[in-house]
Formats: C-alpha cells, sequence, structure tokens
C-alpha cells in the first residue's frame, strides 16, 4: 500500500515525523510519500519547494519505507485527484492521509467528490475538533472510506514560521539549523 501525506510541510515539524511514524507502524509494509506542494499553490507564506523537499529529507533522514515526491515542484497544480491519479499508474493501492481539522475543507477540493470516491482517506484524528460521526454525517450522500487514527499532537507549522523561541520543541535540531543557515522565516 503506498500512503499519500500531502501538504505544504512550510516547514516539517515533530507533528509531521510522529504521524510518518504512526502510519509506518500502523500499517506495516506500506510506504509514506510525502507530497509537499507545488510553489503555485496559492499560499502567500510558502517558501520555494526545494528548501521544504530538503527539510523533508532531513525529518525522514533514519526512516525507512519513505519517500519524497517532488511532483508538484514539476507541474502546474492540478489538485490532489490529479495527483494520486499520476502515482495511481505506478501503485494501485493508494490511501489519502488528511488531519481531521482538515476534512471538511476536502469539500473545496478540485473534484472532491470523485476523490473520495475513488481513494480511502486515512483521518488523522484530533481532539478538540469534529467527532468522527460528525465527520460521516458532513460526507452523507457522497461515497467515502475514512478510516481514523487516533493522534493528538498539538504543533503547528504556523506557530514554527512565526515564532522562533518555540522552534525547539516544534521542529528538529537538522531543520532548525537549515532555517538558520538559509534565512528562511526571517521577517
Amino acid at each position: 500500500m503506498l500512503i499519500v501525506f500531502g501538504g505544504s510541510f512550510n516547514p516539517p515539524t515533530i507533528a509531521h515525523l510522529k504521524i510518518v511514524k504512526k502510519l509506518l507502524s500502523t500499517y506495516h509494509g506500506s510506504q509514506v510519500l510525502l507530497l509537499p506542494v507545488g510553489n503555485d499553490y496559492l499560499k502567500p507564506e510558502l517558501i520555494d519547494i526545494k528548501h521544504r523537499i530538503e527539510m523533508l529529507h532531513l525529518l525522514t533522514l533514519n526512516l525507512h519505507d519513505v519517500v519524497i515526491s517532488d511532483m508538484e515542484a514539476t507541474r502546474a497544480y492540478k489538485g490532489t485527484l490529479a495527483s494520486l491519479r499520476e502515482l495511481q499508474k505506478k501503485d494501485s493501492d493508494i490511501r489519502f492521509v488528511i488531519g481531521l481539522d482538515n476534512l471538511l475543507k476536502v469539500k473545496k477540493w478540485i473534484k472532491y467528490q470523485e476523490l473520495l470516491a475513488d481513494f480511502p482517506l486515512i483521518v488523522m484524528n484530533r481532539n478538540g475538533g469534529i467527532t468522527k460521526e460528525e465527520a460521516h454525517e458532513a460526507f452523507k450522500g457522497i461515497d467515502h472510506d475514512f478510516t481514523f487514527i487516533d493522534f493528538d499532537e498539538d504543533i503547528s507549522a504556523t506557530d514554527a514560521r512565526l515564532y522562533k523561541e518555540k522552534r525547539n520543541e516544534l521542529l528538529t535540531e537538522e531543520i532548525q539549523a537549515y532555517i538558520l543557515k538559509n534565512h528562511l522565516y526571517e521577517e
């Protein structure tokens, strides 16, 4: 099984690392593919993808069964469904990872109904968000396959960008050093 974990990874945090480890331990024998959004994704605070990819390599340095994709760096943004379709040409058994806090936002994605019908979602369940029942109710009448994994880590990439003093808690040492060396997230 190929587990696709997409995101901006701006920067990749300890929570991203813990999610990858949780996925690998839950789905033995699977591969996790990290899929950072490209530079043309509409987020003004997004740093160049080459830095985000390099930081993902630093984050996963000692992990096996993890691949970092530059797919969205090499083509225009077409949405998650298009990326999953492209990956499906190489692996027919694909799951897509999303946080419960972002699940309702899927309804704003390109061809989201087709995405939900064709690709099972692994939903990282966080306390304080909607319940599993509310998630299923929100997509009532739309084909979907959700698997919920409990994961309650309150770490934010936004905080890592904005609050230098919090980076020791939120980022690995290697990523902190990379940010300093490359003068990233400076105001």
